[in-house]
């Protein structure tokens, strides 16, 4: 394997019983206590699972749904990507930026690199407005954001975001990074008052370290108290080896200290098969301690006989006199997590597959995510709020690319997941001090979970126990769990305790003591 590892930091078990660890007496071993405060926890991965029993961790795959915008203007093209998607509450807008481009395949000329720009009310149906700031072929009337970086380069990613540091000045409400195209290697540091008129915060790039030949992001992390970057790294020298992750930190987003490449236990993360195209880290809004990313896997068997039957090989033939891989390269994406930034695991099955169609999704370059997810009302009914996200499609195959909304229940990323056979879990040692257990939770008509909680010897707590327990089912992102009809929890506040759910055909996405 070409790529460097790093195996997770192991914690440190400390010798205060009720707040860190418990003893074990028969292995004189000390079990870690997570404490849960009041914050949120997504069955995403292994962090809370102690022992399983008939469940399992499932990954699910997001809801297709309508395009979001297709991007079929002279200044746009079959490149367009490296979408950020982001809500801004206190103005009650979506907002969407991109890289537009036409890239010279064999069968289309190339076009300009620009940044592009989309807005939306509700995060489903987007508009294109006439920003009047860049000129294109002698007009300004198009929504280009940026058509280049601070040195006059072009543009080839700009990631905005909104800063939530309480020191963030007005007039650096927004800020992002972006690298140049054929210009002075690094990352710019930019910053804007209304995410639409942007000024590079320093004259030259703010930090040079990698390749940057993807899209390189950042944001201010509350849990850190820093601003981070994820940036684009190769395992070897230059662009040879293994695409992969690297990670820097700042106090003032102007100075940075680089951090190294990310870690992944043995057999997780990009490898020469499987690279990471783009990271896609930030933390999740509801569970901002979780860094969740979604990494494009650059995958490139070569030309087989499956190359052959992939849509459209007319046109990957044509691309492939510009560039062999342009014609045998595909995409997928897969689903990171990690709870320091540094430390990651990657996701036990792919999140967004290309899929059964004959067009728009097996190309390089199709299913990239956008950074990142964001909450959006559903268009089902009366359900409740959803996440939507949103991934290229129609990368490489013509004049136009295109960008489609997914949907995906709150959380709804892995669950625990029993099926008719009843199954049962226990989470590891857990200290909390919300008065009520509420549950992102679903089964089927013939499905329920039953919660006790127990000591940190096992056994049940009176008033807590399984026959306790009433009976859960249904589908609810806030299921309030009761025993016996009492659903405070309030006397266990700060004891260190654990968890054992039954469930039988149910899913059980996150829980949090509220």
């Amino acid at each position: 394997m070409n790529s460097p590892r790093r195996r997770p930091l192991l914690l440190l078990a400390v010798a205060v019983l009720w707040v860190s660890g418990i003893s074990n007496a028969a292995s004189g071993q000390t079990t870690q206590v997570i404490d849960l405060a009041n914050q949120r926890e997504l069955f995403i991965d292994n962090h809370l699972v102690g022992e399983m029993k008939n469940v399992q961790l499932q990954v699910h795959q997001p809801v297709r749904e309508e395009l979001a915008v297709t991007c079929d203007k002279p200044w746009e093209g079959n490149g367009c990507g490296y979408y950020t998607v982001l809500h801004d509450k206190q103005e009650a807008i979506y907002r969407m930026y991109y890289h537009a481009w036409q890239i010279p395949t064999g069968i289309e000329p190339g076009g300009p690199l620009t940044i592009g720009y989309f807005e939306s009310k509700d995060g489903i149906q987007w508009t294109r407005p006439n920003l009047g700031l860049c000129e294109f072929k002698g007009s300004k009337e198009n929504n280009i954001v940026l058509d280049k970086m601070g040195d006059g380069g072009s543009c080839h990613d700009f990631s905005p975001f909104i800063d939530e540091n309480p020191d963030a000045k007005p007039e650096a409400r927004y800020k992002a990074t972006g690298a140049g195209f054929k210009t002075s290697k690094g990352v710019w540091a930019y910053q804007s008052p209304d995410g639409i008129h942007w000024t590079p915060m320093a004259d030259g790039p703010v930090f040079d370290k990698g390749i940057f030949d993807s899209q390189n992001v950042s944001f201010w992390s509350a849990t850190e108290q820093k601003y981070v970057l994820y940036y684009r790294v190769f395992s070897g020298q230059g662009t040879s080896g293994t695409r992969m992750v690297n990670r820097a930190v700042s106090d003032d987003f102007l100075h940075w200290t680089d951090e190294g490449t990310i870690a992944f236990p043995e057999d997780e993360g990009p490898n020469p098969l499987a690279q990471f195209y783009v990271s896609q880290i930030k933390p999740y809004e509801r569970a901002p301690h979780l860094y969740i990313g979604f990494p494009a896997r650059y995958v490139d068997h070569g030309l087989t006989e499956s190359t052959r039957l992939l849509p459209e090989w007319d046109l990957r033939e044509k691309r492939m006199t510009v560039s062999p891989r342009y014609g045998t390269a595909v995409t997928d994406s897969v689903y990171i997590t990690s709870r320091d930034g540094k430390n990651f695991r990657q996701s036990n099955d792919v999140f967004l597959r290309p899929g059964l169609r004959t067009r728009h999704n097996w190309s390089y370059g199709d299913n990239y995510i956008a950074w990142h997810v964001v909450e959006t009302e559903s268009t089902k009914d009366d359900a409740p709020r959803e996440l939507s996200l949103y991934a290229t499609e129609s990368y490489f195959t013509g004049r136009n690319s295109r960008l489609r909304r997914y949907s995906l229940r709150m959380d709804g990323f892995a669950s625990i997941h029993a099926k008719l056979q009843e199954g049962e879990f226990t989470t590891k040692p857990i200290t909390f001090s919300g008065k009520e257990l509420s549950l992102n939770v679903a089964t089927s008509a013939a499905g329920m979970v039953k919660v006790e909680i127990r000591n940190a010897d096992g056994t049940p707590i009176p008033g807590f126990s399984l026959e306790e327990s009433d009976l859960i089912y249904g589908d609810s992102i806030d299921r309030r769990v009761t025993w016996k009809e009492n659903r405070t929890v309030e006397s266990l506040i700060g004891k260190p305790v654990s968890l054992r759910f039954v469930m039988r055909e149910a899913d059980l996405y996150s829980l949090v003591f509220e």
